[in-house]
């Protein structure tokens, strides 16, 4: 999987939330070439965190959602389409009071369909995908039938060998899309340098950054740079640029055997906090993020380590989120051990210890030096791990 796959992914969460009601808006849509039954899912986007809010199921090729915004500006939202474990790539749509947004296409190429709207943003958005249409269609069904030979992999009923042969399928089409993703990023740059920045604008121009930083062999780093050096001063201050330039110009990485980095870490009262605080016991930071499901999943084997050995260690959770979506995540989860944040996302404390996905996990030694950094979670790694490091 591609690092844009990976990183750029939409994170999405499963779950109803009530909100106070702004405005009605109407999404239609009829497409053709679709199975009928197939259900669609509509995301509302909370920062990089998209949230579930309806879903409607396809009948007589057509499918229709009526919501209420969350106040009277607008919503950014997206649509896929679920199918047993298959989900599609997603559609970027925008909604305000009184939208009423037609959508029409004539297959599963989700990313592609024609969206009719009033709103600028989705005119911007159209003018990139009409830009690539045929090499997002190739792209979009490389990835379905990717996706579909990894779900075929966790059958039982095929051998090691055959589960050995689709993941090197599976591989084969993840690579074609790496080629396809780099004709399609030559056409966004040209077109990019026709329009004014808006936060469509900054929104590719992030993706296209996050290839700078982890694609080594990336053709288009000067392009991208350019386009960064582009922006106001103005501009350069919003989260959104300050987190592409830590992806164009990532800070000193923290290196094992060194001190750790360190900076401002808030609590959810508000009261300021340093790594540096807990010198004299090991440490066990969690960069985590309420969209990201292998983080949620560690959270009780946290919590269990926080307790086995208590007195002994210092567990910290940093959430990457923004205020609102941390303080969401931690009604939500009980997390009875420090729960902290620096309220910088992705260009804070995390790029420094950053290796592209989380949950990442770094291990501090009692004298405040950098020991040991890993990513991911499997059910009893954290535990296994943590018995290991403790010992040494």
């Amino acid at each position: 999987m591609n690092c844009r796959k990976l990183i750029g992914s939409i994170l999405l969460l499963l779950a109803s939330v009530c909100v106070q009601a702004q405005g009605t808006f109407v999404i239609e849509g009829k497409v053709s070439n679709v199975k009928e039954g197939v259900c669609l899912r509509l995301f509302r986007m909370e920062g990089d965190i998209g949230k579930d809010i309806a879903a409607d199921t396809l009948r007589g090729g057509t499918f229709r959602f009526e919501q209420q915004t969350l106040g009277e500006g607008t919503d950014k939202l997206v649509l896929i389409i679920t199918e047993g474990n298959l989900y599609t790539m997603a559609l970027d749509l925008w909604a305000r009071p009184g939208s009423h947004i037609k959508i029409t296409g004539d297959d599963m190429l989700v990313y592609t369909w024609q969206v009719e709207s009033d709103i600028p943003q989705q005119h911007i958005r159209q003018l990139f995908v009409d830009d690539s249409r045929e090499l997002w269609n190739e792209y979009q069904q490389n990835d379905i039938q990717e996706k579909r030979l990894y779900d075929r992999c966790r059958s039982k009923d095929i051998t090691d060998e055959m589960k050995k042969e689709l993941r090197a399928q599976g591989e084969k089409l993840s690579e074609l899309n790496k080629g396809i993703q780099t004709r399609i990023d030559a056409k966004i740059i040209k077109r990019m340098k026709q329009l004014p920045v808006d936060d469509v604008w900054m929104g590719e121009l992030e993706k296209l950054s996050i290839d700078v930083k982890y694609n080594p062999d990336y053709p288009y780093r000067r392009e991208v740079t350019e386009l960064y050096n582009s922006l106001s001063e103005e501009q350069r201050k919003t989260d959104k640029a300050l987190d592409i330039l830590s992806y164009l110009a990532p800070p000193d990485a923290a290196n094992l055997g060194e001190k750790a980095a360190d900076d401002d870490l808030f609590d959810l009262q508000g009261n300021v906090h340093h790594l540096s605080d807990f010198k004299g016991k090991p440490v066990l930071i969690d960069f985590w993020s309420r969209g990201c499901g292998p983080c949620i999943m560690a959270l009780p084997e946290m919590k269990e380590i926080s307790k086995k050995y208590e007195g002994r260690l210092v567990v910290v959770s940093l959430s990457i989120d923004n205020k609102t979506n941390w303080e969401i995540a931690s009604r939500h989860h009980e997390i009875t051990w420090w729960n902290l944040n620096d309220l910088k996302g992705n260009h804070g404390l995390y790029a420094k210890y950053d290796s592209g996905a989380i949950p990442r996990y770094v291990f501090l030694s009692s004298e405040g030096e950098v020991q040991e950094m890993w990513s991911g979670y499997g059910k009893g790694s954290l535990l296994e791990k943590l018995e290991k490091l403790m010992k040494d």
